[in-house]
């Protein structure tokens, strides 16, 4: 016997479910699209009991078979119907819930799929089942649907207001303290070795804007082609010192500024951890 298991929507259900509540949301979409929006906030099917979704299927397909015109032969065609329908759902549109299930036959019935559909040998979209409710006419469908929701989902998120980043205050203090601990970490190493760590180009850049915030080195300003060699540099891998991202102008700059920095602290006998705090 199969359990029953306490439905929880997932993250993307609960957040298109706010935007079905948001007026800024439901104005932009049409009558046809809010439909499609809110078809998609109900239950998946891959949270169906098969025993669920059988009878939830037994009954849509049988109004769906009237709308469509196709003839049910017997109790076997019926079951097979049934059983063919479940298994394709599960495997290929588990997302889809019982509602979009019902709505893509009535969208395709009313001319609202047309776009999506393939093409017959008149240039005409193809709505036809011809007779044959089977799973290419099935798929060719929800295939169909699946295209148009994703178009309708993806036209709601950029309608729903953009919410601002919350600030994580815990993060924000580990992150602080890292940046602390490494930047104090570098200077020691300098200090008792005699020359630089070993970077990457970020750390360094990260290291340098520390000194600068606690006013134990100078602001060095970037030019916008600047900008784009170290964010370029960055992205392409974090490069380490001996790395082309070396080479620019800028970046040896700045090396040689943070150097400079290091030596005056040195030479001033400055106590690094007086303006760099942290708790262990």
């Amino acid at each position: 016997m199969e359990s029953l298991t306490l439905y929880q929507p997932s993250a993307a259900v609960l957040a298109r479910r706010e935007m079905v509540n948001t007026p800024a949301v439901i104005s932009a979409l049409d009558i046809v699209e809010r439909a499609v929006l809110c078809a998609s906030i109900e239950r998946p099917i891959s949270q169906y009991t098969s025993t669920e979704l059988a009878a939830e299927l037994d009954v849509a397909l049988k109004w769906i078979s009237k709308d469509i015109g196709y003839r049910v032969n017997d109790i076997a065609d019926k079951q097979y119907l049934v059983i063919r329908t479940a298994e394709i759902l599960n495997r290929y549109y588990p997302a889809f819930t019982m509602k979009d299930f019902r709505l893509a036959f009535e969208m395709c019935i009313t001319g609202e799929l047309d776009e999506y559909l393939p093409r017959g040998r008149d240039g005409q979209p193809d709505r036809g089942h011809y007779q044959q409710f089977n799973a290419e006419y099935l798929c060719k469908v929800l295939n169909a649907y699946k295209s148009r929701r994703y178009s309708v989902l993806k036209k709601a998120t950029q309608a729903a207001p953009k919410k601002e980043p919350v600030r994580d205050a815990a993060r924000d203090a580990r992150n602080a303290k890292a940046v602390r601990r490494m930047t104090i970490s570098a200077f020691l190493h300098f200090k008792y070795r005699g020359q630089m760590p070993e970077l990457s180009l970020i750390n360094e850049i990260v290291i340098y804007n520390e000194l600068v915030s606690v006013g134990l080195a100078d602001e060095l300003e970037m030019s916008g082609r600047e900008q784009k060699v170290a964010l370029d540099s960055i992205i392409g891998g974090l490069v380490r010192p001996d790395s082309r991202g070396r080479k620019d102008s800028f970046t040896r700059t700045r090396r040689r500024m943070l150097e400079e920095a290091f030596s005056r602290i040195v030479e001033d006998e400055i106590q690094i951890t007086d303006y760099l705090k942290y708790e262990n």
